[in-house]
């Protein structure tokens, strides 16, 4: 695939985001491009320590920021320093570090707490699973018994202090704005004032975090029609000025692929035109079997928006069908024809070295 979105989930907008044997339960980034542009990440990138297998270092992308957000991150999360030792010393102890026999010290042990806060937010609501934690950090280079400590601790010690996402104040807002904002965009790649003028914004809430993933950064969900939603995460990254270049349409049930593109259209400018589709299957580490459906739309219009925002600009957008949802660890059961979520982002998604297009 031309970009693993997902975030590493959703991500990091850590500093530290340590490459380990799996980055403990990496927020790995799948072909599910997230809701949420955390690729750009806040802070500085320690040096990965093992496996170049998709670490969560790899996946994060270096911008500089404030130094007190990932402090003031699990400051919200109720995680102390003491508690961020106890992981690091875990992490220390089964390679989740700076290399074996290296001692983290607290930045890098932050950076790893800041992803483990993600993981346990996300087993909270369903959106991830233990079991497929473990396999995710065992695909990354973690030994079993290494990915097992990690997990056991973070469900047992570390998680049941991580307090629930406190979403911010729904804001007022008047409605009634253009189809399109001043750069004719519709949805992707539009700034958040234009989002905020022509949808009402709905709570975040468990609903979409259990579809989409928890975000690392300030949520945001609009309903579109009755039973349409857009789930997404603000970009934390200053360059991209507040646009959403990567949402989730999810769907109170599935509904036909003719329903689908015509949602995905509706996000996109008027001159995006659909190519071939492309089926995908889930990476070989997945341990869930599963498929997606991969369109990507043609539009100049797309260039033009994402130029000035410093990242490429490309006269491209795809959206990744599923039938059920997608996860860090893939999609969730087989594409069957019907679509409950789009996984929509800037760029054409294309399949990997070994040919295939992944989920």
């Amino acid at each position: 695939m031309s970009r693993h979105r997902r975030a590493a989930g959703t991500a990091c907008i850590v500093a530290a985001a340590l490459a380990v044997g799996g980055c403990g339960s990496d927020p790995r980034p799948s072909a599910a491009h997230t809701s949420a542009a955390s690729e750009d990440v806040t802070g500085v990138q320690s040096a990965p320590a093992a496996a170049e297998s998709g670490s969560a270092a790899e996946h994060a992308e270096t911008t500089t920021g404030d130094d007190t957000s990932i402090e003031d991150h699990l400051a919200a999360a109720g995680v102390d320093d003491a508690l961020v030792n106890q992981l690091g010393e875990i992490g220390d102890a089964n390679n989740y570090g700076l290399g074996e026999g290296v001692e983290t010290g607290i930045e890098d042990r932050r950076g790893l707490a800041t992803v483990q806060v993600t993981t346990c937010r996300n087993v909270a609501v369903g959106y991830r699973t233990w079991e497929g934690i473990r396999y995710s950090d065992e695909a990354d280079g973690a030994t079993e018994d290494q990915a097992a400590a990690m997990a056991d601790f973070l469900r047992t010690e570390f998680c049941p202090h991580v307090a629930p996402l406190k979403e911010a104040p729904l804001p007022e807002q008047t409605l009634g704005g253009p189809s399109e904002d001043d750069l004719g965009g519709r949805g992707l790649a539009s700034p958040l004032t234009w989002w905020d003028g022509r949808y009402p914004r709905i709570s975040w809430s468990k609903a979409c975090a259990a579809q989409t993933g928890m975000p690392i950064g300030d949520p945001v969900a609009y309903r579109l029609a009755k039973d349409e939603v857009v789930c997404a995460t603000v970009p934390p990254a200053a360059s991209l000025k507040e646009h959403l270049i990567s949402v989730d349409v999810v769907f109170s049930s599935p509904v036909g692929e003719d329903r689908a593109q015509e949602a995905a259209l509706a996000l996109l400018p008027s001159d995006a035109s659909a190519t071939e589709p492309t089926e995908g299957t889930n990476p070989d580490w997945s341990y869930m079997g599963g498929g997606c459906l991969n369109i990507n739309f043609r539009t100049a219009t797309m260039e033009g928006l994402m130029d000035g925002l410093g990242k490429d600009a490309e006269p491209w957008a795809s959206a990744l069908y599923y039938s059920d949802g997608a996860t860090e660890d893939g999609a969730v059961g087989d594409y069957t024809g019907k679509v409950k979520q789009i996984s929509l982002s800037t760029g054409a998604d294309e399949p990997g070295a070994s040919g295939e297009l992944t989920c």
